[in-house]
């Protein structure tokens, strides 16, 4: 029976909202199943990644509001993640200093959380002209950049 699930379709929808998602159940630890897709994050007028943490019964519409909260606050998002990429580059480059975020930041993927406890913890992805071979996640509590992680 084990065998056979190896095989077994991923579970997909439609959602109104997101679009098509494919749902990434995690058996042993229901909680931490999720959906992936790409969405339309009208910032930057692109698709980008998304995982959103839910059941098989799709995201929620705190989610989505969730989801339209973050595009409209996007430009304070990245005044608050600012400080933190130059902290963290200036372990490499002294005297690193971000001109224009926009030309040097691309968003590439968004978590949205379950939204049943807080503070909100979630994380924005992104690529940079400064490092093409990595890309650097800002993790947020609630509306605040919390801290960074830069990945290869």
């Amino acid at each position: 029976m084990g065998l056979l699930n190896i095989f077994k379709k991923p579970n997909k929808i439609q959602d109104e909202f997101f679009g098509k998602l494919t749902f990434m159940e995690i058996k042993n630890k229901p909680t931490n199943s999720y959906f992936e897709g790409k969405v339309f994050f009208s910032p930057i007028n692109e698709h980008i990644e998304c995982l959103i943490e839910a059941n098989l019964t799709g995201p929620t519409d705190e989610q989505k509001a969730f989801f339209k909260k973050v595009e409209a606050s996007f430009d304070q998002l990245t005044l608050k993640s600012k400080p933190l990429i130059e902290n963290e580059f200036k372990n490499w480059k002294e005297y690193f200093e971000i001109m224009n975020f926009k030309d040097e930041f691309k968003v590439v993927g968004i978590t949205i959380p379950r939204m049943e406890t807080y503070p909100l913890i979630w994380d924005m992805s992104f690529e940079t002209i400064h490092d093409t071979n990595h890309y650097i996640t800002i993790n947020f509590e609630d509306f605040n950049a919390a801290g960074i992680l830069i990945d290869g």
